[in-house]
C-alpha cells in the first residue's frame, strides 16, 4: 500500500513537472538545419573508381581466411580529407594519420576538385 501511494505520488510530481517544463519552453524553438556539404558514407571490402575513402581497419568479413582491409567510403569533395586523391580532384594540404593504413603511418590529403 505505502509502494503504491508512493509511485502514485512521484508518478504525479513527474507529469508535473513535464507540464510545466512544456509550458516554459520557448515557443521559437527549432532543430538545426542538417549540413549540406557531409556525404554518407558506407562501409566496403573495395573502393570503386570516383570515389575515395576517410579511414581503413582490418576485418575478417571481406575475407575468407584471415584480416582484410574495410574502408570507410564517400564521394570526394571540395574540403573533405581523404586518403586518396581520386580523378578530377587535388589536394591543398597532407598530413600523417594512422587512420588512412592498417599498419604504420600514412597520408591524409583535404581534397580540392580541379
Amino acid at each position: 500500500m505505502l509502494r503504491s501511494k508512493l509511485r502514485s505520488a512521484l508518478l504525479g510530481a513527474g507529469t508535473a513537472a513535464a507540464v510545466v517544463g512544456t509550458a516554459l519552453a520557448p515557443a521559437t524553438a527549432t532543430a538545426a538545419p542538417a549540413p549540406q556539404d557531409v556525404s554518407p558514407s558506407y562501409l566496403s571490402c573495395t573502393v570503386p573508381r570516383g570515389y575515395t575513402y576517410t579511414s581503413v581497419s582490418l576485418t575478417t568479413t571481406c575475407s575468407t581466411s584471415g584480416l582484410s582491409p574495410l574502408y570507410n567510403v564517400v564521394t570526394p569533395r571540395t574540403g573533405l580529407w581523404a586518403c586518396t586523391v581520386p580523378a578530377g580532384f587535388t589536394y591543398t594540404s597532407v598530413s600523417s594519420t594512422i587512420v588512412c593504413t592498417t599498419s604504420g603511418m600514412g597520408n591524409i590529403y583535404l581534397l580540392r576538385a580541379i
